[in-house]
């Protein structure tokens, strides 16, 4: 009998959220958990204690833990306990879709297919979708205008059951692809992760789909704005793109110039030339630069005090941050808060 025969049944849930997983041995069983796969476990936590009957001087704590976490830790287990392995791909096929699922899946496919053509309805044409992630790839905001006011026959595909829901799913794509789009056009793979994170966490708080395919499109210009402005400011290099990519993930972090060489595989010096080279600029002065970008982000958008921003960003004191911040913007961290400040008109 294989590995996957044994394994019938691992992962249980409760309320969607709170999952177990169960290693079955020939005479006892193992459960991991619970832990809850959304952050927020304060209601789950609730739910459990409730419906088990634990009580508070249990001292019982739900626990966070993200799904890909607890998958390779139960791939772990199962392979310390049985000395057998056990892909992520023979997890889900006993654990995740049914075959009654993908059935339906099927079915609603020949559906929209039927529909389709009985109404002689296509979908929206795919070359304006090209066009329109080209214009994000060269940066090109006025071919971005035209493909976006071009007429056509046919229409967006059915993502949900009712309008707000279906305006978000559209977003969420939309977004996703333009993200990509600029990074093959040039844009630091984080940042473009980071804009689509925020586009789309702000998405999910708003109700109206009239504002939601707004923010869609205010995305999409800023993603070929990006692009834009690195076309213009310099000649792109992978050596560079790579060094750049690797500060933006680092900037929490003390970034030491000699270990940014030996990951890339180069010498320092040659680097360092380089980047000066294609950048305008010296890699220390980059790091500062981007480090008092995402200050002043963290500073508008954040309740985070000075102090905590400066840690964060690995600066040796808070005065030190003080003097670099104000080098840069013309004024001090507290000045810039309580002139740009967002976070209190958001509260």
């Amino acid at each position: 009998m294989s590995v996957r025969e044994k394994i019938i049944r691992i992962f249980f849930y409760e309320k969607d959220t709170i999952l177990y997983a169960v290693v079955s041995l020939e005479n006892a069983k193992i459960v991991a958990g619970p832990v809850s796969t959304e952050k927020h476990t304060k209601d789950s936590e609730h739910y459990l204690m409730q419906h088990h009957h634990i009580s508070d001087e249990t001292g019982f704590r739900l626990s966070f833990c993200e799904l890909k976490v607890f998958v390779s830790g139960i791939l772990m287990l199962y392979h310390m306990i049985t000395g057998k392995e056990l892909t992520i791909n023979d997890l889900w096929q006993k654990n995740g879709i049914r075959e009654t699922d993908i059935i339906e899946v099927k079915g609603q496919i020949s559906s929209v297919i039927f529909e389709h053509q009985e109404q002689e309805l296509p979908h929206n044409p795919y070359d304006q979708e090209v066009r329109e992630l080209d214009s994000i790839r060269h940066g090109d905001v006025e071919m971005l205008n035209r493909s976006l006011a071009e007429t056509y026959r046919g229409e967006v595909g059915q993502l949900a059951k009712n309008q707000v829901r279906q305006a978000k799913n559209i977003a969420i794509c939309v977004i996703a692809l333009a993200s990509r789009a600029a990074i093959s056009g040039g844009m630091i793979p984080e940042e473009a992760f980071s804009m689509v994170d925020g586009y789309i966490m702000k998405i999910e708080d708003m109700n109206n789909a009239v504002k939601i395919d707004s923010m869609m499109r205010q995305a999409e210009y800023e993603f070929a704005e990006c692009v834009a402005e690195i076309h213009k400011n310099q000649q792109k290099n992978e050596l560079v793109e790579w060094t750049k990519n690797y500060i933006y993930q680092n900037l929490h972090s003390d970034i030491v110039i000699g270990e940014i060489g030996q990951k890339i595989g180069v010498n320092t010096s040659y680097l360092s030339d380089l980047f000066h080279k294609v950048e305008g600029t010296t890699i220390q002065q980059y790091i500062r630069k981007e480090k008092i970008r995402l200050a002043e982000n963290m500073l508008r958008y954040s309740d985070y005090e000075v102090k905590e921003i400066a840690n964060y960003l690995s600066f040796c004191s808070q005065s030190y941050f003080g003097n670099i911040f104000r080098q840069q913007t013309g004024m001090t961290p507290a000045r810039y808060r309580k002139k740009y400040g967002k976070w209190k008109e958001q509260k």
